[in-house]
């Protein structure tokens, strides 16, 4: 799956959930949840074994746009979670925990390092993946489905707090 649905899916858990202790690992197992799902895939990354090849110059554009789409989107509901600096950074560190196993191929990929812990995750979320493929249409339906959901979530919970905040200054 992108990277844009798993931090969607986290920033909606830090502005509901804004407990990090609960909301973070909740991040984080959202990932593979959310893997599990099928999906739409054409980077390669969740093949283990196709890893020790470079990225196509398709690929890294798409991980490029779909990452700068990702930050976006958290830059854009921290600005609006930002009067509450509790909420900020549990929305950050939710969707810094949601995209984290994705994360992990960077190293693989690019350094060609093989720590064992990441290539310990790297083989689980193969695993995941294993049977989320699905055709281009209905795979990218359900990754912007996922978005959308968490992005109405998220903002719904933050707009709800914003009347409570402004009471307090």
């Amino acid at each position: 799956m992108l990277l844009t649905p798993h931090v969607a899916v986290g920033i909606a858990l830090g502005a509901a959930l804004p407990n990090p202790v609960i909301s973070v690992p909740l991040a984080f197992l959202s990932h593979f949840a959310l893997d599990m799902v099928p999906h739409w895939d054409d980077l390669g990354l969740g093949d283990f074994k196709d890893i020790s090849r470079p990225l196509k110059n398709h690929s890294f554009q798409l991980v490029l746009l779909d990452g700068l789409l990702s930050l976006s989107l958290l830059l854009f509901f921290l600005y609006w979670a930002m009067p509450d600096y509790g909420v900020g950074m549990t929305i950050a560190a939710c969707a810094a925990a949601a995209a984290l196993p994705d994360l992990f191929y960077l190293p693989l990929i690019f350094s060609r390092k093989r720590w064992g812990w990441v290539v310990w995750l790297a083989r689980l979320q193969a695993k995941v993946q294993v049977n989320s493929r699905a055709p281009m249409a209905f795979g990218l339906s359900i990754q912007i489905f996922a978005i959308v959901v968490g992005l109405l979530i998220a903002r719904q919970e933050i707009l709800v707090q914003l009347p409570q905040i402004w009471r307090i200054l």
